[in-house]
């Protein structure tokens, strides 16, 4: 070897501390990193992985690097490619990481499933099809459409069950967000079997009971269905079943450790159990995902675990450095932190105890700004010309530089100061400071699609907090996208033109009804063309486009074909293409966005001024992809008879999404349906 990791250190003006030297030359056995904040872990990860690489001849493929976000994985892998690179500059050496196992624990859980060299009987087991959060959703939702009325449930006795505090709602959103919640702590616990049912308390009965249903729904026809949480319980069912899973990796390695859950631990200490080379990373003070699982335990008694485990104690060097902020931000920071006692009334202690975080700086200026006591007027306007300030004085290039951290975003507090901000002339992009469709372009958007497709009236079955708020929202959409069309004449044009093709659309498939029923048929009948399409196409006062489609030679094929293969088409389908309109949703978004109002949004971001409209453009186009993608893919017969509003058909408006935490805002998605 050319070069040490003295010299590689030298190259890249690293200098690590005692504690950093030592993680970095640890190489066998299980190691314990408490990282304080600021202290430099992540490089430690990286020098610590390059060191095992480069100088002690562990192939990329045998290491296991975990971490919390796909960003932070990003991150790893760009850094440990860019100190290779340095490596190979000396030695000519070449280093591949294609086929490392570096990233977030459910991509590389997707990974081990998918693997043919992991399976038993090394075939390429077929991949799951994996519901991120919003999918998962929709599943649920046609899950308990389905499940509840075998138990006699409705969503307030799923809110009853699930939901923690005295309030229960009757909400079907909040019944399928609390249901998402106790499913997915289910399976990161680990609570996969039968007996669990026989011995739980009458509470958990029917949350256990409804739980086994909905991972037998997960199952379909085209092969299995999972969601993140499942995702690991299968890959934990897999190691369990590889009598040599345990030597998979000469070395795990595990950053953000404290966000653990119950069954990562069992996966990690598991893919080490040969090697015993497990080395965990992280901070229990800032554990943050308890609610959605994380264990901190997990990382405070890692100790004990390697004993249960490995019969082996880890090795402990405490990362207690903090290079990011100055003395009196640490100082307090470990005062504020040892004012309350940790310990746990059984024995042992909620946090490790003993960390003396210390500061590298011995800057000892003011760190903390106060704002005077007041108003919140005063507040934000004070808050405002500091910002002013900063921007002006060039103490920030980016103004993006300055980050505003709230307990939530959906307060009073958030929106008078980011009202505070563009008074002042700065530009703030922050959806989820409300409910993402109620910003600006959601309400141009959408307020476009109601003068299209036509709001749904409000219907006296339905009721609630939400419900009112979702027509008081039409009606603000609706009124926007008037004062749109009288600024553009040519958007004007294009809407009543759109208009008039849902209308057209919808007295087809009324007039096609009409003649359907006088001949005695029935929508749920076989197609049989020799009978039934000569009289369609006879329909009095169907539109030219409608004949068209009935008499389309291509269709025929396709009507004939189906009949060969025994698998005929009914009378309904044949309806609803005859009268379906030739564009869907996310078309008219596009067309829209071509017009002025819009355009001028798209140039905005191209000069580099503001980016936010067009970003929340970006999203909207995106949920209206993913609703798609569920439910249809055209305009047919369902959406236009309700929209019509003929014939005692009833619009049902739904709350499909109301809330989540890793998209931006949220969203409210409306279904037309027949009312039974």
């Amino acid at each position: 070897m050319s070069i040490t990791l003295e010299q590689l250190w030298e190259e890249s003006r690293f200098s690590p501390n005692p504690s950093q030297f030592e993680a970095i030359n640890h190489v066998d056995g299980p190691l314990f990193l408490p990282a304080g904040p600021g202290s430099g872990k992540t490089r430690v990860l990286l020098w610590r992985t390059v060191n095992l690489i480069v100088f002690h001849g562990v192939d990329p493929n045998e290491i296991f690097l975990s971490t919390f976000t796909e960003k932070a994985a990003f991150q790893l892998k760009q850094g440990l490619q860019s100190l290779l690179g340095l490596v190979t500059n000396h030695t000519n050496q070449p280093y591949d990481l294609s086929g490392m196992f570096i990233g977030t624990v459910h991509s590389l859980c997707q990974r081990l499933i998918t693997d043919r060299k992991y399976s038993p009987d090394k075939t390429r087991p077929r991949r799951p099809h994996v519901l991120d959060a919003l999918s998962q959703y929709f599943h649920v939702s046609r899950f308990l459409r389905e499940a509840l009325p075998k138990y006699e449930f409705d969503h307030t006795t799923i809110n009853r069950l699930f939901s923690r505090g005295d309030f229960v709602s009757e909400s079907r959103n909040n019944a399928i967000n609390n249901a998402i919640n106790v499913f997915n702590r289910f399976s990161e616990d680990c609570l996969q079997s039968d007996d669990h049912i026989v011995s739980a308390d009458d509470l958990i009965v029917p949350m256990l009971t409804l739980y086994k249903d909905y991972r037998s729904s997960l199952v379909t026809n085209g092969g299995v269905m999972t969601d993140f949480s499942l995702l690991q319980a299968e890959a934990l069912d897999l190691l369990e079943c590889h009598p040599e899973s345990g030597s998979f990796f000469k070395h795990v390695i595990v950053d953000e450790y404290q966000d653990t859950n119950t069954i990562q631990e069992r996966i990690f200490f598991k893919l080490a159990a040969q090697n015993k080379n497990l080395c965990v990373v992280g901070d229990d003070e800032q554990a943050l995902y308890r609610f959605r699982g994380a264990t901190v335990e997990n990382f405070v008694e890692f100790p004990q675990r390697c004993l249960t485990y490995f019969d082996l104690a880890p090795r402990e060097i405490p990362l207690n450095v903090n290079y990011r902020s100055r003395r009196r931000i640490v100082d307090f920071y470990s005062q504020f932190m040892d004012c309350e006692n940790w310990a746990k009334p059984q024995g042992g202690a909620y946090r490790l105890e003993g960390k003396n975080i210390q500061s590298h700086s011995t800057d000892s200026a003011v760190s903390v700004v106060a704002t005077t006591p007041g108003e919140r007027t005063l507040v934000n306007s004070e808050i405002t010309s500091l910002v002013t300030s900063l921007v002006n004085e060039g103490k920030v290039q980016d103004p993006n530089q300055i980050a505003f951290l709230f307990p939530s975003l959906k307060t009073e507090a958030v929106r008078s100061m980011k009202a505070s901000l563009e008074a002042a002339g700065h530009l703030v992009y922050a959806p989820r400071a409300g409910r993402f469709l109620e910003v600006d372009e959601s309400i141009d958007v959408f307020g476009l699609f109601v003068e299209i497709l036509d709001p749904p009236e409000k219907n006296g079955d339905f009721g609630g907090k939400d419900y009112d708020e979702f027509h008081e929202w039409l009606d603000t959409s609706a009124a926007r996208a008037r004062v749109l069309m009288r600024e553009d004449p040519n958007l004007k044009r294009f809407v009543a033109d759109r208009r008039a093709e849902v209308e057209t659309a919808t007295k087809d498939y009324e007039l096609l009804l009409n003649r359907v029923e006088k001949e005695g048929w029935n929508t749920d009948d076989i197609f049989v063309p020799e009978t039934m399409k000569k009289v369609l196409l006879q329909t009095a006062g169907i539109s030219e486009k409608a004949r068209k489609s009935l008499g389309n030679a291509y269709f025929e094929r396709i009507i004939r074909k189906r009949i060969e293969e025994g698998n005929p088409f009914k009378l309904g389908y044949v309806m609803n293409a005859a009268s379906s309109l030739d564009w869907n949703v996310l078309d008219l978004f596009y067309r829209l966005i071509g017009f002025d109002h819009f355009k001028r949004m798209l140039d905005l971001a191209e000069s580099g001024e503001d980016e936010g409209p067009t970003c929340n453009l970006a999203l909207i186009s995106g949920y209206i992809a993913r609703y798609l993608d569920e439910f249809t893919s055209i305009l047919v017969r369902h959406l236009l008879a309700a929209i019509g509003r003929r014939r005692k058909i009833k619009v049902c408006t739904a709350v499909l999404h109301r809330e989540f935490d890793h998209i931006e805002g949220s969203l409210i998605l409306v279904t037309f349906m027949p009312r039974p």
